[in-house]
């Protein structure tokens, strides 16, 4: 075994030579995930995702409950020799492509993100190539329609409610292409990441509520394992209270709304959930809320039930509306710095072949 491939590799040529050989032969159930961590001195996460590359190129599948088994349409053939091949140059003349990955465009934070990647590699004569994807199946698609195109590398946002990479990104990485993440890394791979110190959030918050003397407080979010970013802001600002000798918030003051509100086309109706949950908590004297849209439906919902004494914080840059109570404080992310940071990266990592670095941005408190 070829000590120098990547651990990911190696766990994989395992398995293959496993299967070629015919010691695991067809319906063949391979070892847990568990094991062959333990064998191979890596972490789950590195077992669980060297296994399901096997699964997505169909070596391998999966039976819910009972286990991973050798596919039968597994043969000698090495179907994933790509894997450790380095990425193929772009053959094309002129200024260099880089693509840009994103599971959101609908509000101002993605949009100042988007505009320091371009602003950055624009300075370079490097060109931006976008798409905006839904799920892990469109983030697998936009990956394979970059390297058909090819471009020269890849931006890419954390995905949706996923706690772990998808394969195709893991790939790219362990091939050497040339990425940069953007709002989560990899801990067990090395690789180019950019993100805000999302567990500093909560305590920036409550800070600030403690200064207003809040008493009663809301905090109304997306759920939990929507992103690890969300995850870390409920985690932290519950921590935060702990540390202010403050009680954590029961579940009655949380309110978790679905994220599909940031597919709407129209803000113009307010969440009925969020209205009942202002009117039924009538003694909140401040709100939370983990992004900037959510900030502007409960403003305009205080507004309404003219909840006039509610202080709102929120994270991100809020829009400013009439007759409506806006925050009077936000967690700015620096999104655009964010971007101009991820885009650096890129140049540096082509131009320079350098080695990957992860670079965190610290929030901060603007008052409105």
């Amino acid at each position: 075994m070829n000590e120098n491939k990547p651990l990911y590799s190696q766990i994989q040529d395992h398995i293959i030579q496993k299967i070629e050989s015919g010691s695991w032969p067809e319906q063949h159930q391979i070892p847990p995930e568990r094991h062959i961590a333990e064998q191979f001195n890596v972490s789950r996460i590195t077992a669980k995702n060297a296994v399901l590359g096997l699964v997505n190129e169909g070596l391998l599948y999966r039976h819910r409950g009972k286990g991973t088994f050798v596919a039968a349409s597994a043969s000698s053939k090495r179907i994933v020799e790509d894997k450790v091949q380095a990425p193929r140059p772009a053959v094309r003349s002129g200024n260099k492509i880089i693509g840009f990955i994103t599971p959101w465009m609908e509000s101002q934070y993605s949009s100042q993100l988007l505009s320091g990647v371009e602003h950055a590699l624009s300075e370079q004569s490097y060109h931006v190539l976008y798409k905006r994807i839904a799920d892990r199946e469109a983030e697998s698609g936009a990956i394979h329609t970059f390297l058909d195109i090819p471009v020269d590398g890849m931006i890419i946002v954390a995905s949706q409610g996923e706690q772990h990479f998808n394969d195709d990104i893991v790939r790219l990485v362990l091939n050497k292409h040339h990425v940069v993440l953007v709002e989560k890394t990899m801990r067990d791979i090395r690789t180019n990441g950019v993100y805000c110190n999302t567990k500093e959030i909560g305590n920036l918050m409550v800070d600030y509520l403690c200064k207003l003397k809040a008493k009663h407080i809301g905090l109304i979010t997306y759920p939990s394992l929507y992103t690890i970013g969300i995850s870390d802001r409920i985690q932290s600002f519950q921590t935060a209270l702990l540390s202010k000798g403050m009680e954590q918030l029961s579940d009655q003051h949380i309110l978790s709304v679905s994220s599909s509100i940031l597919e709407q086309t129209s803000q113009d109706e307010i969440p009925p959930d969020i209205v009942a949950f202002i009117e039924n908590n009538t003694a909140f004297d401040a709100i939370a809320t983990v992004d900037a849209l959510l900030a502007q439906y409960v403003g305009r919902a205080c507004a309404m039930l003219n909840r006039t004494g509610i202080k709102i914080i929120c994270c991100d840059q809020p829009s400013l509306h009439q007759d409506c109570i806006n925050p009077t404080a936000y967690i700015d992310q620096s999104p655009f710095q964010m971007g101009i940071v991820a885009a650096q990266m890129m140049i540096d990592s082509i131009e320079n072949q350098s080695e990957p670095r992860k670079h965190m941005i610290s929030p901060r408190l603007i008052e409105i």
